[in-house]
């Protein structure tokens, strides 16, 4: 409980110290998504609205420099470890109308830290920073949906949109995430222009999670003619997992999850690949996307 209370401080201080740098516009404009090729995609420039009537943070008339004190001191606690006087100061900076308080909320909720936890309420508080402007609840909200167990097309096409929001509204991950759908036909088809287009834009930004995709990306753009001697194990393993080839899926799982052979460690992308293989018939990677889901780390958590 301990490391995973550091893991959420350094998260939320990260997030919320550059909340005011994430919304501000990027160097140059997201490739835009087609209609075509993303059934309801909006135009990223649209806010996403409450869906329903449970999201009151526009109708509130607190006093945004409130608002702003408040969930600055609920970092302050954050960062001496009281995360129930947090999560109080946050839902006071939320309730009178700063999204990134909502956001901060939602982000406690989803991990279980200064309340219990709650992916619903998660997901509504997320929802309720969306809509107030919060690019990085965006991104989380994305995330929850691309996430779910058995995920379905709706819910592909959710996060697609989140996604796109969030990259508009300054997230590069959530960009990084978009080229990841292109690269992989999760929800969509595969784009490889559209997933470089993505992950360029990212790197651009200063994402580094970006840079490395689309140096994976550009290492394996072709597969006929390429010296494979060159090609590192990470893109041998790519270059499998998009023809069809489970294992080397479940081999990227395993690398993100490790951080091995050069590759950053990420969970989110190892959770990915595990459950490609998963579905592929990989049991061992069955096993693997448990583990993931029982400890929370990439997934929300799931004992079940």
């Amino acid at each position: 409980m301990l490391k995973k209370s550091l893991l959420l401080l350094i998260f939320l201080v990260l997030q919320l110290s550059g909340a005011e740098e994430n919304n501000q516009a990027p160097k140059n404009t997201p490739p835009e998504l087609n209609p075509a090729n993303a059934k309801g995609a909006p135009n990223p420039n649209t806010q996403i609205t409450p869906k329903n009537d449970n999201s009151n943070l526009l109708d509130k008339l607190g006093s945004p420099e409130n608002a702003q004190t408040e969930l600055s001191a609920g970092i302050e606690l954050a960062k001496k470890g009281d995360y129930q006087g947090a999560f109080k100061l946050f839902s006071q900076s939320c309730d009178n109308g700063n999204a990134a308080g909502c956001f901060a909320v939602g982000a406690m909720y989803a991990n279980g830290v200064g309340i219990q936890t709650n992916r619903l309420k998660a997901a509504r508080y997320y929802e309720m920073g969306c809509s107030g402007g919060d690019a990085t609840a965006c991104a989380n909200l994305a995330q929850m949906y691309e996430n779910k167990k058995n995920a379905d097309t709706n819910d592909k096409e959710n996060a697609l949109q989140l996604y796109a929001v969030a990259c508009q509204g300054g997230d590069m991950l959530a960009c990084n995430n978009l080229g990841w759908m292109f690269a992989n036909g999760s929800g969509v088809p595969k784009d490889y222009y559209k997933a470089m287009g993505y992950y360029k834009f990212s790197c651009d930004n200063g994402n580094d999670m970006g840079c490395y995709n689309l140096g994976l990306m550009s290492n394996v753009n072709n597969i006929y003619g390429i010296d494979k001697a060159k090609l590192s194990q990470v893109d041998l393993n790519y270059l499998a997992c998009n023809a069809g080839d489970m294992m080397g899926c479940a081999n990227l799982g395993w690398i993100y999850a490790n951080g091995d052979l050069g590759a950053p460690l990420n969970n989110h992308y190892a959770a990915k690949y595990f459950q490609m293989a998963c579905d592929g018939g990989i049991l061992g990677s069955c096993n693997n996307l448990g583990v993931l889901y029982q400890k929370g780390l990439g997934v929300p958590q799931d004992d079940q």
